[in-house]
């Protein structure tokens, strides 16, 4: 086995562990600011962040390392991504910070204010969506090197039915993947009554979560 392929390896587990860890995070924060709208906030509220307290901080951890490991491992990817990461890239960190001034607002006096839930939930989905540019680029078509420098088809991008699919696809997976442990996460609590209302979460985004993998798969 070379070292490419451990290199490879060692990135893609952490990535997995992102995509999952991250997924129930960022579908929690809409779950989160739904339940408020809807006055059920007393039932799901409280049992989401008992699960967040502890994970949230060591979330990005993952996200970190697997950027600084692949430049790292393969820096021929930093030329080929630093322009077509700028834009999606830059909008993805500043949502991620806007994500992460929740966490010190809810934690110092701030915990019953809507609009801070409110970005809260929006970022969970606009987080994956953004990130998601990253895997439709990989797939090629969408950058062009010319004498030396490599340019960003953005207009191909924008109208691209693939990275429109893929963008659906992040968001309902996000929302499924989520709904879906924090049902588990509610029976092992013994919590019946958010157990219920996520249940039903998780039976509602089951089937947007197929179409959209259907249409990534068809385009």
């Amino acid at each position: 086995m070379n070292y490419e392929l451990i290199g490879i390896t060692v990135l893609w587990t952490f990535l997995y562990g992102y995509l999952i860890v991250a997924s129930i995070d960022f579908g929690a924060g809409f779950f989160a600011y739904y339940a408020r709208m809807k006055k059920k906030d007393h039932i799901i509220n409280d049992l989401i962040s008992r699960y967040l307290s502890p994970v949230w901080e060591v979330t990005n951890v993952f996200f970190v390392f697997f950027f600084v490991g692949i430049v790292g491992f393969f820096p021929a990817t930093a030329y080929y991504y630093g322009t077509a990461l700028l834009i999606p890239g830059s909008v993805a960190l500043i949502l991620i910070a806007i994500r992460g001034s929740f966490y010190a607002f809810n934690n110092y006096g701030s915990r019953d204010s809507t609009f801070y839930l409110f970005l809260y939930g929006a970022t969970g989905l606009l987080i994956p969506a953004s990130l998601s540019t990253a895997l439709t680029i990989s797939e090629g078509g969408f950058l062009d090197e010319v004498d030396g420098n490599v340019e960003f088809l953005a207009k191909e991008l924008f109208t691209s039915p693939f990275s429109w699919s893929v963008v659906f696809l992040s968001i309902v997976s996000v929302l499924f993947i989520s709904a879906t442990f924090l049902t588990y996460y509610a029976d092992r609590a013994d919590d019946q009554q958010a157990r219920k209302t996520l249940r039903q979460f998780a039976l509602f985004w089951s089937m947007p979560t197929i179409v959209a993998s259907l249409l990534v798969f068809m385009s």
